[in-house]
């Protein structure tokens, strides 16, 4: 179980494809999740890692011999059972080839970083996403920072994998006006032999919060679909998905085309190397969105999702008591 208080491994400004306007997204490391496909794999563990990163060692020596417990013995070979996670190497290092991922940050930290930017977020429509990793794995922490974020009146969006007690995330969801919620495998078994977890949860929040918009005001939820060649874009998942979302009335949803650019990721953190997974085909894409269609589901990439439109829907009810 993640702790109270979560790392940020990475807070990301001026995006465009994570929800309303220009935000910025505070990601954070810890996931329930071990997809095989991940972008974000310095996200998977909530402690701090350590990543070398070979193209920029320029072989100077400096991390071994300013290793205090000797676990670096030249660069690039580091022993992890000699280790006591100082991180004087990474302090130390002067290329960068040697770097850290994860920092404890307070809310108070976060906002002040995040202050400057408040107001081109209020001529945007933006705000800030909370992202990862999991964010609902620290639902106290979350729910402080939104709730910080929003009496300044800046609005805040919850990127999840759905994985998470919806309890325990009351009063997160509370600050909430829109939900982006992944949606990867509809089949239980595929979803756990490829994402290293069930998906009973997710479905279940997935239906919760989406009846909660519907009934009770709460936040929008909008499903986005990372769609990997061979995998998530069959038929049979896709099909599945689009019954599952059409009725529960959700009529919207973003698919995320799957890019190699994290695979190098997996190098820094010594991890496996990923599948030789396929950058999808125009073709491809176009035939997910006939599928979609024929169910009544518009398809939109990110960055082109029509937010205002939504949350001008949402407007009345945004905030409003939730039930989840």
């Amino acid at each position: 179980m993640a702790s109270a208080e979560p790392l940020i491994f990475s807070v990301q400004h001026f995006c465009l494809h994570d929800g309303p306007g220009v935000r910025s997204i505070v990601f954070f490391k810890g996931c329930p999740l071990r997809c095989g496909w991940c972008q974000n794999v310095e996200s998977w563990k909530a402690r701090a890692e350590i990543a070398f990163k070979a193209h920029l060692c320029i072989n100077c020596g400096t991390c071994a011999a300013k290793c205090p417990a000797k676990a670096i013995t030249t660069a690039g070979k580091r022993d992890a059972r000699l280790c006591k996670g100082c991180f004087t190497c990474t302090d130390n290092c002067p290329s960068g080839a040697l770097t850290r991922f994860g920092f404890s940050k307070s809310v108070d930290e976060i906002a002040s970083e995040l202050r400057p930017e408040f107001s081109l977020f209020a001529s945007s429509g933006g705000g800030v996403t909370f992202s990862g990793g999991e964010p609902t794995l620290f639902p106290e922490f979350t729910a402080c920072l939104a709730e910080k974020l929003r009496a300044e009146g800046i609005d805040v969006v919850l990127e999840t994998c759905g994985h998470f007690n919806r309890e325990q995330t009351k009063p997160l969801l509370r600050q909430l006006r829109t939900i982006l919620f992944d949606i990867k495998l509809c089949d239980e078994e595929s979803h756990m032999l490829l994402c290293g977890s069930g998906n009973t949860v997710i479905k279940d929040n997935l239906h919760a919060l989406a009846a909660d918009h519907a009934e009770a005001g709460g936040a929008l939820v909008w499903p986005r679909l990372p769609f990997i060649p061979g995998v998530t874009d069959t038929v049979e998942n896709l099909r599945g998905w689009a019954e599952f979302l059409a009725a529960r009335n959700i009529s919207y949803l973003t698919v995320v085309p799957y890019h190699p650019m994290g695979n190098n990721k997996r190098l820094w953190l010594g991890l496996p190397a990923a599948q030789d997974f396929r950058v999808p085909s125009a073709a491809e894409l176009g035939a997910a969105e006939q599928l979609f269609s024929a169910y009544g589901i518009r398809v939109y990439r990110p960055g082109e999702e029509p937010w205002q439109e939504y949350c001008r829907k949402s407007e009345k009810s945004a905030l409003g008591p939730a039930t989840y």
